[in-house]
């Protein structure tokens, strides 16, 4: 659901009237309730902002009809794929199904520990300080080898 700015902004605006009324009673000055109605304003606006440039990812296992998928996804779906992990039995089998040869190439020419890393970071969804607390090692290590694979791999 999108924001209906108009609707949310009136509901701001009589929020801020009772507020103002109240602040008013407190014997608040004029300037101080101005700048907490300024302060709200800008909230109310970066929430606005933010609601108009985000939308929820659709979850794929719940139905395979594309009427219920988002714009972007419908417009970058060509961009998406499915691996059935029990048709593979390596470990690093997503390598195999990347589609450019180049790049299946250099992950190829991988060390075991740096495949290790980079499947436990991209195919696997860990954070890297669940994947330092997996390896026994600091998360400033994981991000350096991160780094230093992400460099090799675009060369």
């Amino acid at each position: 659901m999108g924001f209906n700015y108009a609707k949310e902004h009136r509901k701001f605006e009589a929020k801020w009237k009772r507020l103002r009324k109240e602040y008013e009673e407190a014997g608040m000055d004029e300037y101080a309730i101005e700048q907490l109605y300024l302060f709200d304003l800008e909230v109310f606006c970066s929430e606005r902002s933010y609601s108009n440039h985000t939308q929820p990812l659709p979850d794929m296992h719940v139905s395979e009809n594309t009427a219920n998928h988002s714009t972007l996804l419908k417009k970058f779906e060509s961009l998406s794929c499915e691996l059935d992990e029990l048709a593979y039995s390596d470990r690093y089998f997503w390598i195999d199904t990347i589609d450019n040869p180049e790049l299946a190439s250099k992950l190829k020419q991988l060390t075991r520990p740096d495949l290790e890393l980079l499947t436990l970071s991209a195919i696997d969804e860990h954070k890297q300080w669940e994947i330092a607390g997996l390896l026994g090692c600091n998360q400033s290590v994981v991000s350096r080898r991160l780094k230093k694979i992400k460099k090799f791999l675009e060369k």
